[in-house]
């Protein structure tokens, strides 16, 4: 039995990562993602059916995280790892390995990693030194697209905070760009030269969360190793905490004493440890909403919004789309050795006219699709996902061929898929989806397969 298929539900534990690998019993690759060529450039082709110990140098059976899972069933979180590839790229992260069962059988395992290294983002974000000329902030600003008054002004406002040690709380929907803000703030910061490190508090099961932020103490609980957390790992450096309205109170409570203290200390053990991070912190409800519903600690909010800012959704910012679509399209030819012109007028209509509940995250998402599917020098509606002529309430032609599906019964079950993928993209797990469209989990999963809509949905 193939593992391929395993991977995407497996990888809903966690919506930031930067790599996957998915190996069979044996150690060989069926299933590898990377999203930091900068740092590691092997690609899926390059590996898929090899042997890990072929792929990674020193890497042996009895050395192997995957392969000690393979053996004991039991997963492995939060490790840190140093590891060389085959053509000499060195790296190191933290990796968290789970066991893959088929019944009552493990048949694979797959390793989720998350980079140490300064973290560029596919915008143009530029590395930097500890002291910043104006020059130079400027041009790392200039990394977030925008014309809008409301992003100038955001960026302007990124600019002077980066200036202080505050902590700071971003504000924004879902795709908006959060963690590209955080990175702003961070590489225009004294702490530039340092680790950034993103965390979504809503990816991680309660019960690890605290282990993850705060590291362990071999014996300390069943299993528990000496491992290092997000604290220090981004000691000096800047921790991103998104979604952090979804995080347990208890959990809220020991990160408000960590901030407060600048210390922690490891699930299991007694010994402070000094830390100097800052804290960027992102919720994408409403904070006051979240302090309402009980979702987040009134402390820990006036704690972390020293400043605070908002990130405008696309909808509210439309003079942004054009000048994002330009940018994605240069940004897709160059990774994908295409030379796609732009868009059509047709497709620069619908944008203006769409809502982009999935916000920039949706924009990016529907030009990459475009960049598969055209076969000439400009994507055309026909290139983008049907999805997107369900635009506030009414369909757009795209040509006579199509004026055959213009039936009841055809039109609904458009609509129907278009709610459900854009309820996907905002909640970012069937369960919290369902809830959102008043439907059984297992309704819903039946529709994603009636309907058949794509699951790999793009992470914040």
């Amino acid at each position: 039995m193939g593992l391929t298929k395993y991977a995407e539900q497996i990888l809903n534990i966690y919506n930031y990562f930067d790599g996957a690998i998915v190996v069979d019993r044996r150690g060989t690759v069926e299933y590898y993602y990377n999203s930091r060529r900068d740092i590691n450039t092997l690609k899926d082709e390059e590996i898929l059916g090899r042997s890990l110990f072929e792929v990674y140098r020193g890497i042996k059976a009895d050395n192997s995280t995957m392969m000690e899972v393979i053996k004991t069933g039991k997963p492995l979180i939060n490790k840190h790892q140093n590891l060389t590839n085959y053509k000499g790229e060195t790296y190191e992260g933290l990796f968290s390995t789970f066991p893959i069962w088929d019944e009552n059988r493990i048949v694979g395992a797959i390793e989720i990693f998350i980079y140490m290294q300064n973290r560029d983002t596919h915008m143009n974000i530029f590395a930097i030194d500890s002291e910043m000329t104006k020059a130079e902030q400027t041009k790392v600003l200039s990394g977030m697209i925008s014309v809008s008054d409301e992003m100038e002004l955001l960026k302007r406002r990124i600019g002077q905070t980066a200036q202080t040690d505050s902590n700071v709380l971003l504000y924004g929907e879902t795709g908006t760009g959060k963690e590209l803000a955080a990175q702003a703030i961070h590489k225009s910061s004294k702490r530039g030269n340092m680790r950034f490190i993103s965390q979504n508090c809503a990816a991680i099961p309660e019960n690890l969360l605290e282990s993850i932020l705060f590291g362990t103490v071999r014996g300390g609980f069943t299993n528990a190793e000496n491992r290092m957390g997000l604290f220090e790992a981004a000691n000096r450096g800047t921790l991103f905490l998104d979604e952090i309205n979804s995080m347990d109170m208890s959990v809220q409570a020991k990160l408000l004493k960590a901030i407060e203290e600048q210390k922690i200390t490891r699930v299991g053990g007694i010994q402070p440890i000094s830390v100097d991070v800052r804290i960027i912190a992102a919720t994408n409800v409403d904070p006051l909403k979240c302090l309402s519903e009980g979702k987040l600690r009134e402390d820990l909010y006036y704690r972390l919004k020293v400043v605070q800012l908002c990130i405008p959704p696309l909808r509210k910012r439309k003079e942004d789309i054009i000048p994002l679509t330009e940018y994605y399209v240069d940004f897709f030819n160059q990774t994908m050795s295409r030379q796609i012109k732009g868009v059509t007028e047709k497709v620069k209509e619908a944008f203006m006219n769409h809502s982009w509940p999935g916000n920039v995250r949706e924009l990016r998402n529907m030009i990459e699709s475009g960049f598969n599917l055209c076969e000439s020098d400009y994507i055309d509606l026909k290139d983008i996902d049907s999805d997107m002529l369900f635009i506030r309430g009414k369909s757009i032609d795209i040509s006579d061929e199509r004026e055959c599906e213009n039936n009841l019964k055809q039109k609904m079950k458009k609509f129907e898929k278009h709610i459900i993928r854009q309820a996907l993209i905002h909640c970012k797990s069937q369960t919290k989806a369902a809830e959102l469209l008043g439907i059984s989990r297992q309704t819903l999963n039946n529709k994603i397969k009636d309907l058949n809509i794509s699951e790999s949905l793009d992470g914040e």
